[in-house]
């Protein structure tokens, strides 16, 4: 039975799907319904009447052996009934009898009864199957025969037209039984190493020491059994390995198929690294072998399955098929859900690359959207051909890839790998920078539209009312119209903010009730907003800042974007105005602070701090403190309004102050000298110390008044031809009791001054 591959991602094949062997089933009955009637006369009952009722009893056992090296041994065993009695004069019986065989067969040969019966291969409509027909005598009423049939099957060159494949390790075949319902019973037998792959599921396992059987005792209608099955012993095949960066591939191919390995290598060589910049991801790992078979043929997909780390790709050299199941890596159910998403994508991306490898491909038709195996994509979810639905899986293939191409078909290589990055990521279309603030999940079909509208500007919304959605869910889409229309609006009006948190999430959530709600109280109906909506005086901060050549206000715009409930909205009607207010103020400041005009408004700025209160106002903006930095501001701007003044009056003041001085100075020099004061001053001997109670002579400063040339202090030396001045000390007797004078003026000193000359 076809195993059930837990995670396994199904894809399309590079080939058509084979006939349905269910159909040679028909033909056969009809081959079979040949016979004599009447009594006396012969007639030949008609073809349509080879159906369960018709009286044969047909009981059929169909064995297929294989030892993993040579052809496939077929035996045949059916056991006929005639239970049409005679009737009215009529008598019925049947006298030849076929069973399908593949067009190839070998060696076909029948036998009942003991005795080899005539076998001829009469061609059908399908060139790959033929019929054994054998005849017999006449089959009466109530007699049974039975007939067996025994053939071989050869197997056909790989990548020939048929899908029989019969080599070392490895077959594929159809396998076909005819009989009446609960009376077809299949056996297939092979080693216990090869693994088992089957169109239907309909067959158990059971092991016999080296050998397994799988048997089918189920009917799949009134005709009998029919599928393709396929073989492969995974030890007996060729392996190669390709490496690709720091990751390395193992290719298993079919014994000698030297071709399929050179081909696949060079595709994963080149293809892989375009791969990671289409989704605009690294290699996220988890394949490990990439196997050749022809399961993927006659199954209709071919298959990643991260269970086991294996991509199984068909024997035809289709690059798109390759990129496609490689794609499978990043895009499959794990992070998508809905399986036109990522079979849509993987198609796509395949499609893309292998045109860029120039690889061969085999490209998909738009399907009719009205034929009668369509169906809205959101509803093709892992159809099981098994149970004969292989023209829907077909339709979905195809629908989901021209979908995928009419939303993204036009992006150039960057915009397409912004949207798939994202969407393999799980980001919502209405997220931050960073992601991370409105939920990330797998993307389903809604997040997608979102990403295409709002990461490439592409408007999806038509190609999903053709392609993607039901009736209900196009309805949802139309609840998405205006409220996609107020969104776009309000983050026009709010400049590079996000809009708030709440409109974003109910957006994400297609809630569009509550995000229609929140919208109005931003300010939008529709695409129109109020003249004081929030949405504008957010954009108006903005560009207040931008007028004042000051940075945005970090901390009024995390109010903004974060916002995500009524009462924050009624408190954003507060903040956003004073915000545009206040930053249009500590603009002012800054820019009154920077023009000083003169030496006046500088040197009053200085003096009232104008640079500090307008940095004040700059950093208390910044930290989010609109009072402070407001208060900050109006006192820079008074300050500075000022200062021209303030400057002013200090110079007017230092002014009068320096002429003031220099009057003083100017009036002492022309005072005249005290009367009888013409000699000059003459110093006092080295280690003087003048007593207290001395009476200081006027004069300048805090020199003594010069005394008459010539003459000495009291007690002191007298000069040389010069006689004691008198000396008085404020009444007190000098020199005092103890004090000692100096005996001479120091040796060499020039005690003497020499009067002016006289130049009149």
């Amino acid at each position: 039975m076809r195993r059930n591959r837990a995670g396994a991602v199904r894809s399309r094949s590079g080939k058509d799907r084979p006939t349905a062997p269910a159909r040679w089933l028909r033909l056969s009955a009809v081959l079979v319904a040949l016979g004599i009637s009447g009594v006396g006369s012969l007639a030949m009952i008609p073809a349509a009447s080879a159906s369960p009722d018709d009286g044969l009893s047909e009981t059929t056992h169909t064995r297929y052996e294989l030892d993993g090296d040579g052809p496939v041994e077929v035996t045949v065993t059916a056991t006929l009934v005639n239970n049409k009695p005679d009737s009215g004069g009529y008598y019925y019986f049947w006298d030849s009898y076929g069973v399908p065989v593949p067009a190839g067969a070998d060696d076909v040969v029948a036998s009942s009864r003991g005795a080899t019966l005539p076998v001829s291969l009469e061609s059908t409509e399908d060139p790959a199957t033929s019929i054994a027909l054998v005849s017999f005598s006449a089959l009466m009423y109530g007699q049974e025969r039975e007939v067996v049939w025994s053939y071989t099957i050869p197997g056909d060159a790989i990548r020939s037209e048929s899908y029989t494949r019969v080599g070392p390790g490895y077959a594929t075949f159809a396998v076909v039984a005819a009989g009446d319902r609960g009376q077809v019973t299949i056996e297939i037998v092979t080693p216990t190493a090869m693994t088992f792959d089957s169109t239907w599921d309909g067959f158990t396992s059971s092991d016999d020491g080296a050998f397994r059987t799988h048997r089918s005792t189920e009917s799949q209608d009134e005709y009998g059994t029919s599928a393709y099955v396929s073989v492969r012993d995974p030890e007996r095949a060729d392996t190669s390995d390709v490496t690709v960066g720091e990751m390395t591939l193992t290719l298993s191919s079919f014994p000698g198929d030297v071709e399929w390995s050179d081909f696949v290598a060079e595709q994963v060589t080149t293809g892989l690294p375009m791969l990671e910049e289409t989704i605009g991801q690294p290699w996220p790992g988890g394949v490990e072998v990439i196997r050749e078979d022809v399961s993927p043929g006659i199954l209709g997909y071919a298959w990643f399955d991260p269970g086991r780390g294996e991509i199984v790709v068909p024997e035809d050299l289709d690059a798109a098929v390759l990129m496609h199941e490689l794609s499978h890596a990043w895009l499959n159910h794990s992070t998508f859900e809905g399986r036109w998403l990522y079979e849509g994508l993987s198609e796509f991306v395949g499609q893309r690359v292998a045109a860029e490898t120039s690889g061969a491909q085999t490209s998909l038709k738009a399907p009719d959207r009205d034929e009668p195996d369509a169906l809205a994509l959101t509803a093709w979810d892992e159809v099981d051909i098994s149970n004969g639905d292989h023209e829907v899986d077909t339709y979905g293939y195809a629908a989901s890839y021209t979908a995928m191409f009419a939303l993204m078909g036009e992006l150039d290589d960057e915009a397409l790998a912004d949207v798939i990055g994202a969407a393999y990521a799980g980001e919502s279309a209405y997220s931050g920078p960073d992601g991370d603030d409105v939920e990330s999940r797998r993307t389903d079909w809604r997040r997608f539209l979102d990403l295409v509208e709002a990461r490439a500007g592409v408007s999806g919304a038509d190609v999903y009312r053709t392609w993607v959605v039901d009736p209900d869910q196009q309805a949802l889409l139309d609840a998405r119209e205006p409220a996609r229309e107020s969104y776009v609006a309000i983050d026009e009006a709010d400049g590079d903010w996000l809009p708030p948190l709440g409109l974003r999430t109910a957006m994400t959530e297609w809630t569009f009730e509550e995000a229609t709600s929140i919208s109005t109280a931003l300010g939008s109906v529709g695409a129109t907003l109020s003249p004081d909506a929030l949405a504008s005086s957010a954009g108006a901060v903005q560009i207040a800042a931008e007028q004042a050549g000051l940075p945005e206000p970090a901390s009024v715009r995390q109010s903004y974007e974060e916002v995500d409930s009524a009462n924050d909205y009624v408190t954003l009607e507060t903040l956003l105005p004073q915000a545009v207010e206040v930053v249009g103020n500590v603009g002012l400041a800054s820019e009154a602070a920077a023009d000083d005009g003169n030496l006046l408004g500088e040197l009053g700025q200085l003096l009232l701090s104008v640079d500090a209160s307008a940095a004040d106002s700059r950093a208390s903006l910044a930290d989010g403190d609109l009072d402070e930095a407001d208060a900050a501001a109006v006192t820079a701007i008074d300050r500075a309004a000022i200062a021209p003044w303030l400057g002013g009056a200090v110079m007017v003041i230092i002014l009068a102050a320096i002429t003031g001085a220099v009057l003083l100075i100017v009036r002492a020099r022309r005072r005249p000298a005290p009367a009888g004061a013409s000699g000059a001053w003459v110093a006092p001997p080295v280690g003087f110390s003048a007593p207290s109670s001395m009476i200081q002579h006027p004069g300048p400063a805090t020199s003594p008044e010069p005394t008459t040339a010539g003459t000495s202090p009291p007690g002191w030396p007298a000069q040389p031809g010069t006689a004691p001045p008198p000396w008085t000390t404020d009444g007190a007797a000098w020199p005092p009791a103890g004090y000692t004078p100096p005996h001479a003026w120091p040796s060499g000193a020039d005690v003497s001054t020499a009067a002016p000359e006289d130049n009149s």
